[in-house]
């Protein structure tokens, strides 16, 4: 892969043909992203691609966007407590790129909606983006934090994280793995992307997974403050 994979700190642009310039056009696209979220169903599964990042089954649809290939890359991304844990990455390489990113932390960690906002916000500002936007939606059911920034050149990047195994535990969100999303496509393909990725966790139609252990053998929840992303 290019440059674009080194840290995960990737500069991606979404199509510019709002025909807006600077924090208007940002607030359009997060306007008609988040629009698009609300209303709409999540579009038949008839171009379903599955794929398997870091032993999770991930499925999207991007309906009759076609001509698009899939590359995969294991790149370091998140550190806890001086330790690294790799992203597994597919990369949508069609018109422009798309890319989801998972990381299992191996631990359960705090998934508050003020830690995810923040990786948000660094994915943007590492990739040099100013006039940050975010705003909370639902990928998969799970809440999700969007965002969108300007780059240099005037274009726009989006990003989103969410967290498919999210749960509350002694009423504190916890998860062990996060979805990192960034497109530098369309609106309308990010938002077919956005609406139609589902994660499958090892063991779900078990009912099993980290959530299932009891109370006395689940691992101690690192706090918000002991996680250090990117």
């Amino acid at each position: 892969m290019t440059g674009l994979s080194v840290g995960l700190k990737i500069g991606l642009v979404v199509d510019g043909s709002l025909g807006l310039a600077g924090p208007a056009r940002a607030k359009a696209v997060i306007s008609a992203l988040v629009a698009f979220l609300a209303i709409l169903a999540p579009p038949a599964m008839a171009t379903e691609e599955t794929v398997t990042l870091g032993g999770y089954r991930v499925s999207f649809d991007l309906g009759n966007y076609t001509g698009y290939s899939l590359e995969f890359e294991l790149v370091p991304f998140a550190a806890v407590d001086g330790e690294e844990y790799p992203s597994s990455v597919c990369w949508i390489q069609g018109e422009r790129t798309m890319m989801i990113a998972i990381t299992d932390y191996g631990v359960p960690v705090e998934a508050t909606s003020s830690l995810t906002r923040r990786a948000v916000t660094l994915f943007l500002t590492n990739a040099e983006c100013k006039n940050l936007q975010t705003h909370e939606i639902a990928i998969d059911g799970k809440p999700a934090i969007l965002g969108l920034g300007e780059r240099p050149s005037g274009s726009i990047l989006v990003c989103a994280v969410f967290w498919p195994d999210i749960q509350e535990v002694d009423g504190v969100l916890v998860a062990q793995v996060d979805c990192t999303i960034a497109s530098e496509e369309s609106v309308e393909v990010t938002e077919r992307l956005l609406n139609s990725i589902k994660v499958s966790l090892p063991g779900e139609a078990e009912g099993g997974g980290w959530g299932s252990m009891s109370e006395s053998d689940r691992m101690e929840v690192r706090s918000e403050s002991d996680r250090i992303l990117l």
